[in-house]
């Protein structure tokens, strides 16, 4: 076993998965056991529950499909059972991630030597956060002791950074994977790489190009030959699978040559009658046929440098990650319209494990276990602490001598590999701290001796005898890509974490319960939902998990009003964990119920669209009136994304879950961009709504806020002038939030405030869940606001509040949330 350390990456691809590892000196891609670098993300289990994966499962999907299953990320974080009827087994979509990331651990145990225990595992920049969860999970069933998950054009940027000579400026990552599409803004400086922004699309990549192959491929069948093959129909699903996977391989080939001929592995058998498929098709149709599908990333790529300010001309390179991404018309009209060169001389294929396993070298996750990762050397025991990956050429190693075996050191050295460069002798101080300034070599993995010696100059062994630093591009704390909270029970939503975000972050904030919770009561929970989007109303937003307070757990029954601190954490890879504490029961409740992707039935959601076709209608009527086109093409968008819609609900009556998902948050998206039109309606509305926040803020703050309130309050200003400027009703509340929670933090300081709030209150307090106590918080009240005690006063708001009702039908909105 090589003593130098081995750092893993993981691309958990939706058609296909890789492997990468670092030692600090070079990537190397891993090869899997038929001597490919790609493992297709495909698993098999027959009739003796015998588990095939990757190339070997792959080939099973024409001869037993019903046992074989493949690009099922698009469902990681659902309920979505998968069947494997031959073996009478179901299995989550984590399950069958965690047999493609044991597999790939397995290779790198047959290349390396080592089964490693860390790792780093790349995830989609938007996947949200049950999907991230699940993600984590799938590592832990394939034997991981600890993983960090990387956003994956994080890990693209990170490896393209790192073995680029020229590596200043900004730059465009655009990841088109088999299932999902990506794009990151990011900039680099002296070796330090920042991501200025995320953007993309969870619904779309290579797959959907492969379904619009297939639409056509319908079309000419029934053209030709009369014969109708419809996605809806669950019996016509055979034949559909056959035209997908014979679509997907012209595609590919089409990237190689002019035309191909499109013909399904088997003959297609429909209601009994064979039905024989032989297309041609040249590569114009397919770029015709795809186009729409290329302008909607580019979209969301002008959208990201809209939002960070940034013009596609100042762009320094694109660089291009995923399969699909090998198709010549995409880079062209993508690199044209984006007006930025191409950065050549990467595998788009891997290069998101090879930037995962850099990433591991930075997070310090040595792949080896803990035994073998160790010294093995014996001697006086040394705590140090020192960047795994540098950008800086000088860093310094930070030291203190413990316990162990041997006579304490009384001084220290660092002697590099190359024997070029030796570090000062530095005396260890009366509690065995030290501090070592190192010379690294640019781009190298460094590796020192440390030379110990006592007070009469004689060597004193110590563990561990050496270190490593890579000195190379680093990465700054990677940012939350979506704003995360919790639903309120008035459809509001109390922020946590704002979109963009340094991760890891940790916030605690303290609600109250809107109704009482009987201990023992049958079905009696309580529910605090968590909520992704960038809304103020929670319905808007996604439901991505929600921590109940059962009334079995608790130790006594839970009057309305009471107190509960909640705690919303997140690690570096966007996993969430929460933690409640319920201060009058003394009890802690930190499990996290349902962080799974909601469900998408297919009724429901045309029940919605045919509702929000009502609302277009509508829109679009006073739109011609008032003659605004800008929102006539917004609204156009709407339609068209309906009738996208509408074809996915088609799909999944026919069995296609994965379209049922995109349709579900086709939706929220749709359902989104009417309500900017709405909100735009109401655009005199939100300008008057501007000038009162600002101005009852600025003077707020201008009397009791901190000179960093006041300065604060001066960047977000001008964020909000900006945001008028260019009509963005929804980056206009955003930055409205944010100055609204910078006044009421000044406000508050204002004796009078309180005095204000309790009149409020003390005016709705008829409608008060217990009458008797609100009538005499009201009277206490008075009394402290004559004697001018503002503390009581405030005590006695707050508990008035609690007693207040929540409307129910707004409490259904917002998720069913029992706190305020």
């Amino acid at each position: 076993m090589s003593d130098k350390p081995l750092y893993v990456g993981f691309d958990l691809g939706t058609t296909n998965s890789a492997a990468a590892v670092f030692d600090g000196d070079q990537t190397v891609v891993v090869r899997n056991s038929h001597g490919s670098t790609l493992t297709p993300s495909v698993v098999r289990i027959d009739a003796r529950e015998r588990v095939s994966v990757g190339a070997k499962a792959r080939r099973f999907l024409d001869r037993d499909s019903a046992n074989t299953h493949h690009e099922f990320k698009r469902l990681m974080g659902t309920g979505k059972a998968l069947e494997f009827p031959a073996a009478k087994l179901n299995k989550r979509p984590a399950e069958l991630a965690a047999l493609i990331l044991a597999s790939m651990r397995k290779d790198v145990e047959d290349q390396f030597g080592v089964a490693p225990t860390r790792a780093v595992i790349s995830v989609p920049a938007l996947f949200e956060l049950p999907q991230s969860a699940a993600t984590s999970e799938a590592a832990e069933l394939a034997g991981f002791e600890k993983v960090e998950l990387l956003q994956e054009p994080i890990a693209s940027a990170l490896a393209a950074g790192w073995s680029a000579d020229d590596d200043e400026g900004a730059w465009l990552v655009y990841d088109l994977g088999g299932g999902t599409f990506d794009a990151s803004l990011l900039e680099t400086a002296e070796g330090f790489l920042r991501v200025v922004g995320h953007d993309g699309d969870n619904f779309l990549g290579g797959r959907d190009f492969d379904w619009a192959i297939v639409d056509w491929a319908i079309a000419q069948i029934e053209a030709s030959d009369g014969v109708v093959i419809s996605r809806a129909n669950p019996a016509h699903a055979e034949v559909v699978r056959l035209l997908k996977q014979a679509a997907e391989e012209v595609k590919i080939e089409l990237s190689r040559s002019g035309t191909a001929v499109l013909v399904p592995a088997t003959e297609l058998e429909l209601d009994g009658e064979l039905v024989e498929v032989e297309l041609e098709l040249d590569r114009d149709t397919v770029e015709t046929l795809c186009t729409a599908l290329v302008e909607r990333s580019v979209e969301v790529c002008r959208r990201l440098l809209r939002q960070n300010r940034v013009e596609p001309g100042e762009l320094g390179r694109i660089v291009f990650v995923g399969g699909p991404t090998m198709m010549p018309f995409l880079r062209d009209r993508v690199g044209t319209m984006l007006g930025a060169p191409i950065a050549d001389g990467h595998d788009p294929m891997t290069l998101v494990a090879q930037g995962a396993a850099i990433y591991a070298a930075t997070a310090g996750l040595d792949a080896r276990p803990a035994e073998a990762a160790g010294s093995k050397h014996r001697g006086r025991r040394l705590w140090l602490q020192y960047p795994a990956v540098s950008s800086d050429l000088c860093p310094h190693v930070v030291g203190r001598v413990v316990d162990g075996p041997g006579p304490r050191p009384d001084r220290l050295a660092l002697h590099r590999g190359d024997g070029l460069w030796t570090s000062e002798s530095v005396t260890v101080d009366g509690e065995g701290g030290f501090v070592i300034g190192v010379d690294l070599l640019p781009r190298k993995s460094n590796v020192f001796k440390v030379v110990a010696s006592d007070g009469e100059g004689n060597p004193v062994p110590v563990d561990p005898p050496t270190i490593t630093i890579v000195q190379g591009v680093t990465i700054s704390d990677p940012p939350l890509s979506r704003t995360i909270g919790v639903a309120l029970a008035n459809d509001a939503v109390r922020t946590y974490f704002e979109r963009g975000t340094p991760l890891p972050a940790k916030r605690t904030f303290t609600h109250n319960t809107v109704e009482s919770v009987a201990k023992g009561s049958a079905g009696s929970v309580l529910k605090i939902p968590i909520v992704q989007g960038e809304f103020d109303r929670a319905h808007l937003c996604r439901l991505v998990g929600s921590l109940e307070i059962p009334s079995g757990e608790i130790a006594a029954s839970l009057p309305a009003g009471s107190e509960v601190e909640l705690t919303l954490e997140l690690d570096r890879g966007g996993r969430l964990s929460a933690r409640a504490l319920v201060p009058s029961l003394d009890q802690i409740f930190q499990e996290v119920a349902h962080l799974l992707v909601p469900a998408a039935d297919p009724e429901v959601m045309q029940a919605t669209v045919e509702a929000m076709r009502e609302r277009l209608v509508s829109l679009r009527g006073d739109a011609f009136r008032n003659g605004t086109p800008q929102i006539l093409g917004t609204l156009d968008r709407v339609e068209q994304g309906l009738s996208e819609v509408e074809r996915d609900l088609e799909a999944t009556r026919g069995g296609n879950e994965d379209a049922g998902q995109r349709a579900r948050r086709s939706l929220l998206e749709l359902d989104a961009d009417l309500e900017q039109v709405e909100q735009t309606k109401r655009w005199p509305e939100l300008e008057e709504r501007k000038v009162r926040t600002l101005t009852w803020a600025s003077a707020c703050i201008s009397q009791y806020g901190t000179p960093r309130e006041q300065k604060l309050f001066e960047e977000v200003s001008e964020a909000i002038d900006r945001a008028a400027t260019e009509r963005d009703p929804r980056e206009l509340q955003r930055q409205l939030r944010l100055v609204r929670q910078l006044g009421e933090t000044a406000w508050y300081r204002d004796p009078s405030t309180w005095e204000f709030l309790f009149e409020d209150a003390a005016s709705k307090a008829d409608s008060a869940t217990d009458l008797p106590l609100a009538q005499s918080l009201v009277r206490e009240g008075r009394q402290a606001a004559t004697r001018n005690d503002n503390q009581a006063l405030r005590r006695v708001t707050e508990r008035l509040w609690r007693l207040l009702p929540a409307d129910v039908k707004t409490r259904q909105q917002s998720f069913d949330s029992g706190v305020r």
